[in-house]
């Protein structure tokens, strides 16, 4: 018995001192937790005054910057000096500086003073809402105004809605007032003391703040741990500005905290969350009480032990002890010189469990990521490594294939450290056992000496090579395009080639030239009939039927009959791409699908609403074809139906195909329309799309291939006769044959005829002196210059010339492209005879029409020096300054251009920015010494450097227009300083 109770009290001994461990682990546990938490909300609330008092003297710097000026400064000023701050940049939060001015006409009593804003910048959309908002005509913000004018200091307003935010759900707002006083430093008078708007107030300079964007990243890195509300002046749910989402729920650890923010309470509520709560987390106690039941069980075995077999267990318990003692001892040797020689190593050493949780962080660790070992140990290793690292994942996962692969010897990672700095590092872990369970040992070298430099180069290749890809991916967009325009121009080109010799012999069978224009004529069709098996091999079709159509001309023909069926409450609106492509079908059976797909819609809208087709060309890739049932990858011609009317659930799309189903009225529907048109479809070899929302609309997409054929033609018209002229026409055609055709054709008609091959050729001819009345010039021609720089070249050297365009484009594509200005006129390739003569005749009596004002004659020319390295662009921009009446010499460099200045007669400078050598901002400084000498720098970007005072800045691509408007400031400024005119 007396050992049974010895034991019992041994055990019972253990049990209260574990139980008191356990407790006291507990308790420490919930302090530490407790001082963290309290020490997150003190780093917050500093972080929200530092950032205010920083946002103040943002503010006040735009107040010494009024202040300087003896009135509201300069627009252009202030938004330089705005600009210059980067406030998207340096200062979320800040949706813009502005400044309004007291306006108190004479007779105004106290209180209805107005402030208007005057100014806001950056000048974007949002801020352009609050131009001219009185500011004093709102309760929240005159309080605030009146504050800041009666105390002299930054006031802030409370919780208001922004002009900026405009009709939108927007943000919670607050605007900070600094006053602006007709003279420096006036003090507040009894006026505004009392709390009306002093007599010596000009007005305020504001900051408008939007609270959300205001708050991003003060949280920290560990933005989860803690939910943050913030309210104005009380903690009503009315007055939240940020966080309100999680006001209601409950939390382990809450605080509130008061901020006076320019004088203004902000109630800041900080509460934990179960993230926070688990990262936390210490198993400590739960181990040192599993621990402690363990030794009080073996102790109470030991003393039942020892009391049954007192000598026997003495022995045996010594014999222990002494192992044990012994064994403790060598450990306790080899763990001090290992952890000796852990904490003066040069590498950070970092032990990790089998959760990824940090267990061991030595001094060195410490000292290159900022966290103490307290601090570090419990966090996940995977926190000190932002962003995708796959193979620390790998090993982070004690994946054995990473190990034995060797990827655990040397690994490079960006790590970051406690303030959020990046610092490159290096790893080496291998994989342990720690009491049965894995664990990660490694060294973390740090290599921010070694890799700034290579960081910085791998930033630069990484910036070319996307540059790179967005320039391949352009060039491949382009080059669809230009293909599709190419193979449309060949044709056309073809079929006036044809058009031309056919008609030219027609109109006179007996001539000498008769047999070499139809052989010409017969070559032409040849090349077309080449080039039409070329495309049909390319598309690899074969035709199914004899009717090839461009469904362009079709939707024409169906837009009446469409419009009949839809009635006067439905509006039809029609979209076709230009260069649309041809397809093969059968167009008595698409007209019939198109009715059906038009009279569902219409049912679908009760009669009243918006239909839209459209029509474009798509190209379905592999990718696309693999989610979409019965689709093939290929070119197609999209054809789309779309009605906003009541649209479709899920369950009627589902069946919306099947035969016979319909969602009308017994007798109104045969439910055979769609499937109708779903069978039509797949027989064409294409496929069909639906897409329609509940109370929204519906879209029907129809793929037809896109077939190489070329569209089956209609009969020819019978040529009318057409008057033709003894006008001058300049004829601009890069093709020989078309031009020898177009050319002979004008001949016919009695025009004097001039040709030219290109618009370099074209320009020489216009200044040779010869009396020009027509420039009839194709679109798409080769070289430098655009055909609609080509046209404003000719008005300028020949006022009152007439332009006609011709192509084989589409007037629409080329409008939307951008060659041609709106208004003018376009001649579609190919075109009879019949309608070559009208037309020209036409575009000369509009011409004759109009009384063209001379201009006046420009003043003497001044040489320009234009500093290029690309010599096409240079010789480019010469002939745009000579073609509009000036002198201009070139420079490759910006040396050449020095040696060019110093021999003298320059009157001004064109210069680039980049350029071999010295750059073009750096010539353009050194230039700045000499005011008589305007400058202009020309950029294709946004340039980060100040350009010298004086400096004219112009962008790439530019127009002649932009060159002559620079002239023109040139010309004016010369004019009035009285500087003279160079040869």
């Amino acid at each position: 018995m007396l050992s049974l109770a010895l034991a019992l009290g041994t055990l019972c001994t253990g049990l209260a001192a574990t139980a008191l461990v356990w407790n006291g682990l507990r308790a420490s546990h919930d302090a530490r937790l407790r001082a963290e938490f309290e020490y997150r909300v003190r780093e917050l609330q500093a972080r929200i005054g530092r950032r205010m008092d920083t946002y103040e003297q943002v503010l006040r710097g735009a107040q010494a910057y009024a202040l300087a000026t003896p009135a509201t400064p300069d627009a252009a000023g202030f938004r330089t000096y705005v600009g210059t701050l980067a406030l998207r940049r340096h200062y979320p939060g800040i949706q813009g500086l502005g400044i309004a001015v007291l306006e108190r006409p004479a007779g105004t009593p106290a209180g209805h003073e107005r402030s208007a804003v005057v100014m806001i910048e950056p000048l974007d959309a949002m801020n352009r809402r609050a131009l001219g908002y009185d500011m004093l005509a709102e309760p929240v913000r005159r309080a605030a105004m009146t504050r800041a004018a009666a105390t002299g200091g930054a006031a802030l307003t409370g919780q208001v809605r922004l002009v900026q935010e405009g009709a939108g759900a927007g943000q919670p707002g607050f605007l900070m007032y600094l006053p602006l006083y007709l003279s420096r430093g006036a003090p507040a008078d009894t006026a505004a003391q009392a709390g009306a708007i002093p007599g010596t107030l000009h007005g305020w300079v504001y900051g408008a703040f939007r609270m959300h964007d205001f708050m991003a990243g003060l949280k920290g890195e560990r933005e989860a741990d803690l939910h943050v509300a913030v309210y104005d002046a009380t903690p009503a749910p009315a007055n939240c500005m940020v966080g309100c989402a999680q006001a209601g729920t409950d939390a382990r650890l809450d605080t509130m905290r008061t901020l006076d923010v320019a004088g203004r309470p902000w109630i800041v509520r900080v509460r934990s969350t179960p993230a926070f709560e688990q990262r936390m987390a210490s198993q400590q106690a739960a181990w040192a009480g599993v621990v402690g039941i363990i030794v009080s069980v073996l102790s109470a075995t030991l003393v039942w032990l020892l009391a049954q077999g007192r000598d026997r267990a003495r022995l045996l318990a010594r014999r222990i002890t002494d192992d044990l003692q012994r064994s403790y001892g060598t450990l306790r040797h080899e763990r001090s010189r290992l952890i000796s020689i852990l904490e003066n190593a040069n590498d950070a050493f970092v032990a990790v469990d089998a959760a990824g949780n940090i267990t061991y962080w030595n001094a060195q660790a410490e000292r290159i990521f900022g966290w103490s070992v307290d601090e570090a140990r419990g966090r996940p290793l995977r926190l000190l490594f932002p962003g995708p690292q796959p193979e620390l994942d790998r090993l982070l996962a004690f994946d054995a294939a990473a190990f034995a692969e060797g990827l655990g010897r040397r690994l490079e990672l960006q790590a970051a450290t406690r303030e959020g700095l990046p610092v490159p590092v290096e790893l080496s872990c291998s994989l342990v056992d720690s009491g049965g369970e894995q664990a990660l040992h490694g060294f973390i070298r740090d290599l921010s000496a070694k890799k700034a430099a290579a960081a910085r180069e791998a930033a630069r290749q990484r910036d070319l090579q996307q540059a790179q890809h967005a320039l391949n991916r352009a060039q491949k967009l382009e080059a669809v395009g230009k293909l599709t325009g190419g193979v449309a121009h060949d044709f056309n080109n073809v079929l006036q080639v044809i058009y031309g010799n056919v008609q030219a012999v027609a109109t006179a069978p007996r001539a000498p030239d008769a047999p070499r224009r139809l052989a010409g004529a017969l070559a032409a069709v040849e090349r077309g009939a080449n080039l039409s098996r070329q495309l049909l091999a390319f598309a690899r079709r074969q035709p199914l039927e004899p009717v090839v159509i461009n469904l362009a001309r079709l939707l024409r023909n169906v837009d009446d009959l469409l419009r009949r069926a839809l009635g006067d409450g439905i509006e039809l609106a029609t979209s076709v791409e230009p260069g649309l492509w041809n397809t093969l079908v059968d167009p008595n059976q698409l007209e019939n699908v198109v009715l059906n797909l038009a009279i569902n819609a219409r049912d679908a809208m009760k009669g009243r609403g918006r239909l839209t087709v459209e029509l474009s060309n798509v190209v379905l890739d592999e990718l696309h074809a693999a989610v979409v049932p019965d689709a093939v990858p290929g070119d197609y011609v999209l054809l789309a139906v779309s009605d906003n009317g009541s649209g479709m659930p899920p369950d009627v799309q589902e069946r919306v195909f099947e035969p016979f189903f319909t969602t009308k009225p017994e007798g109104e529907g045969t439910g055979l329309g769609l499937s109708m048109a779903y069978g039509f479809v797949r027989q064409t070899g294409g496929h069909i799309r639906l897409y329609s929302e509940v109370g929204v609309g519906t879209t029907m997409r129809l793929y037809f291939p896109r077939t190489g054929a070329p569209e089956t033609a209609l009969p020819p018209e019978q040529p009318l006769p057409a008057a033709g002229g003894s006008e001058t026409i300049l004829v601009v055609e890069d093709d020989a044959a078309v031009r020898e055709t177009v050319t002979a054709m004008l001949r016919d008609l009695q025009y004097e005829v001039i040709e030219a091959g290109d618009a370099d050729e074209a320009i020489r001819a216009l200044k040779c002196g010869a009396p020009v009345d027509l420039l009839f010039t194709d679109v798409v021609m080769p070289g430098a210059l655009p055909v609609a720089e080509l046209a404003r070249v000719a008005r300028h050297l020949h006022p009152g010339i007439a332009v006609l365009y011709t192509s084989g484009y589409t007037q629409e594509a080329v409008q939307r492209d951008g060659r041609l200005e709106p208004g003018t006129h376009l001649l579609s390739k190919p075109y009879r005879r019949d309608e070559l003569a009208r037309k020209v005749r036409t575009v000369l009596d509009e011409r004759m029409d109009e009384c063209p004002v001379p201009e006046a004659a420009p003043p003497a020319p001044l040489r320009v020096l234009v500093v290029e390295d690309n010599d096409d662009l240079r010789e480019l921009t010469c002939e745009m300054i000579a073609a509009l009446g000036w002198q201009a010499t070139g420079a490759g460099s910006a040396e050449a251009a020095l040696e060019s200045l110093a021999a003298g007669g320059i009157g001004a400078v064109f210069t680039d920015v980049q350029l071999p050598g010295m750059s073009g901002l750096e010539l353009a400084w050194r230039l700045a010494d000499n005011p008589e000498l305007p400058v202009v720098v020309v950029t294709g970007r946004a340039l980060g450097d100040e350009l010298p005072p004086g400096a004219r800045l112009l962008y790439k691509p530019y127009r002649i227009d932009a060159v002559e408007e620079i002239l023109a400031q040139l010309r004016l400024q010369r004019r009035e300083t009285g500087e003279p005119g160079m040869d």
